[in-house]
């Protein structure tokens, strides 16, 4: 199956929690995952009895969420990831790494991962950022958007502040976005 964009744990466990994976999909198509990716989010949340990692297994057997099978070349740069900085977790580096060889971007939440993989070219997305492009396409309303949000700063310790910036920014983007439909249907 194709996928253009291959996530981390973390991102898949909040989106998991909001009970909003299928909102991953409808965004951004098949999402992929590395073999470190399914053992945090599904193995290690099942033995655990959480309810986000039957999410996570129940978009895997729909196909929005896809499992990788990493070839040698991702597996050896995986590897030198985790050797050369012991901070960044397996799924980080088998993420970074599939991202690499395969031109995809990545869906990550850590700040050092971004940082790595931004290091080697790779185009990272966080899931604040996955929310700013459904508004922007028009598959969530303001409102939704703002619950959203809220229950994903909950999830990920973001600072009141940067809520309040990211909500006041999505109001801009909506009343843009009106007034380029208003012109539109206007002629001009």
């Amino acid at each position: 199956m194709n996928f253009s964009v291959v996530a981390d744990a973390s991102p898949l466990i909040y989106f998991a929690k909001m009970d909003q994976l299928n909102f991953l999909h409808l965004v951004l198509g098949p999402v992929g995952i590395s073999p470190a990716v399914y053992r945090e989010t599904v193995i290690a949340g099942q033995e655990r009895g959480l309810q986000d990692a039957q999410r996570v297994a129940e978009a895997i057997e729909s196909g929005q969420i896809v499992r990788v099978v990493l070839n040698e070349n991702e597996v050896e740069l995986a590897r030198n990831l985790q050797q050369n900085d012991p901070r960044l977790g397996p799924g980080e580096c088998e993420t970074i790494a599939c991202a690499v060889h395969r031109g995809l971007k990545a869906i990550l939440h850590d700040k050092k991962a971004r940082w790595v993989a931004t290091g080697y070219k790779v185009q990272t997305t966080q899931g604040i950022d996955i929310l700013f492009l459904a508004l922007l396409h028009r598959h969530l309303s303001l409102p939704r958007f703002k619950s959203l949000l809220r229950e994903l700063a909950a999830l990920t310790g973001m600072n009141p502040a940067t809520l309040f910036e990211r909500e006041a920014l999505a109001e801009e983007i909506t009343a843009q976005l009106k007034l380029l439909s208003n012109d539109a249907q206007q002629g001009g």
